[in-house]
């Protein structure tokens, strides 16, 4: 609707630029800038979201690298563990939280961790994955979702947080436009987010590990920059996943014709945004209410 909406305006000022343009003036100055207009942009996109409802169930999966080279890296997974849970329990007190490792075929599963497990499970469960020097975290977290141990963790009616945690690229077939697509498809009727903790260019970690290409890849379909593996958790859940905060900005998928762009919410269109040309990023002044749609239509000469 709002695109068929869009382009009636946008045609609309076009034509209403070329009569102008035709009433009276010099015939050459009207043809040249019918030259340069012609032919006229009318690529019309809508990119949109809807704001993130705080979860009432949550069932959080740590895809978690337990290779060798990982294990100076454990420090910081019980650490963020403790952080993650804090942050879960402000938010609701139904959750879940497992583990499996990054195994191609037949991942190892622990859990569940719930708001009733001791703290200390919650500390041991990365470790009785056992190590493992396969590191696939998407084929893992692919093949695991056909398990019955997948069945009775993860409930129908939760919304779905997948963090992925390695100091690898991720290793399996598994492209990340494909993981984002099945995930998508899955996940129809609840909220789910991606979190990656994976080694970065010019990180904390220094060239001791290869940059995990594809996990960030992954969280880029998310709107998200992934985590340092290397860095201080503090707060890290907060920061990189809509699930526990608001989000205010829409990144967009194509270049836009700056004039053009128009932002609405609920469909009323606002004023109260600005966009940013080097991120290709509109920004919202104030974060919209759960569950309002916020869709940004724009022209573009991209195809």
């Amino acid at each position: 609707m709002l695109v068929e909406k869009f382009k009636k305006t946008f045609l609309y000022l076009l034509l209403t630029l070329i009569a102008t343009l035709s009433c009276g003036g010099d015939y050459a100055i009207h043809k040249e800038v019918i030259e340069v207009i012609d032919p006229p942009p009318t690529n019309v996109v809508v990119d949109s979201l809807i704001q993130a409802t705080l979860p009432e169930q949550l069932d959080v999966l740590m895809v978690l690298d337990t290779s060798c080279s990982m294990n100076d890296d454990f420090k910081n997974v019980s650490i963020g563990l403790e952080i993650l849970r804090g942050d879960i329990e402000a938010i609701t007190m139904d959750y879940r939280i497992g583990f499996i490792n990054t195994s191609f075929v037949d991942p190892y599963f622990q859990g569940p961790i719930d708001s009733k497990s001791d703290i200390l499970d919650l500390f041991m469960a990365p470790y009785a994955l056992g190590s493992d020097n396969i590191e696939a975290g998407f084929s893992s977290y692919y093949n695991f979702e056909a398990t019955e141990e997948a069945d009775e963790f993860f409930r129908d009616s939760a919304d779905k947080l997948i963090i992925f945690v390695s100091d690898e690229d991720e290793q399996s077939a598994i492209t990340a436009g494909a993981m984002y697509s099945w995930l998508a498809s899955k996940y129809v009727d609840v909220q789910h987010d991606v979190v990656s903790i994976v080694q970065v260019e010019n990180g904390l970690c220094g060239n001791n590990y290869s940059t995990g290409d594809k996990y960030i890849e992954l969280a880029a379909y998310y709107g998200k920059t992934p985590i340092d593996l290397c860095s201080d958790w503090t707060a890290w859940l907060g920061e990189s996943t809509f699930l526990f905060k608001s989000i205010d900005y829409i990144n967009l998928t194509k270049t836009p014709i700056e004039d053009s762009l128009i932002v609405y919410i609920n469909e009323v269109e606002i004023e109260e945004w600005y966009y940013v040309e080097k991120t290709n990023t509109v920004y919202l002044d104030n974060p919209p209410n759960p569950g309002d749609l916020v869709e940004v239509g724009y022209v573009t000469y991209d195809e």
